[in-house]
This record gives C-alpha cells, structure tokens and sequence, in this order.
C-alpha cells in the first residue's frame, strides 16, 4: 500500500494533517447528506446578501472606474462593490484613510 500513496512535497502543515487523516480513516461518512447540503446552502446564501443602494457621484470618477472596469472585463458596479469591500475590510483591520 506504501506505493499506492500519493507524494506531496509541498503541503503546508494543515494540508499535510488533511491528507494523514484521510490516510488514517479518522473521518467518518455524512449520515443526512441532503440536510448537511441544505444547511451549507442556507449559509451561503446568508453570507452573501446584497443590499441595493443609491449614490451621487461625480461624473469623472464614474467615467474613470468605468474605463477601469471595461480594461478589467467586468461590469463598473461590480468593480465599485469591489471596492468598497475593500475598503470596509481594511477598515475593519485596524486601517484608516486620511
């Protein structure tokens, strides 16, 4: 069987402790697999909730973060949730704007 395992040379530590205990059968099998997919569901969908909103900005910038968004291939109301995402969870990190 020593020649049936596959060989990682680069795993992290978690990585490696994954494929020991899959190696060692320390995982059992999911009994309701169609709760536990619902639930997972349920739990995405909670996490990734949208809120519309409206807001006034100068012209420039909306020219500007549109050619941005075209040079990256995606839509420029996309690329402003984008970056407002960023921001929010840089701020949360302890960062600030001046």
């Amino acid at each position: 069987m020593e020649n049936n395992k596959m060989k990682f040379d680069s795993l992290s530590k978690e990585e490696a402790d994954i494929v020991s205990a899959v190696e060692n059968e320390e995982f059992s099998p999911v009994t309701d697999i169609e709760g536990r997919a619902d639930y997972w569901q349920t739990a995405a969908k909670e996490t990734i909730k949208r809120k519309s909103i409206h807001l006034k900005l100068q012209e420039r910038d909306v020219q500007k973060i549109r050619a941005i968004a075209y040079e990256q291939g995606i839509p420029y109301q996309t690329l402003i949730g984008s970056i407002i995402h960023q921001y929010a969870k840089n701020s949360r990190a302890g960062s600030s704007v001046k």
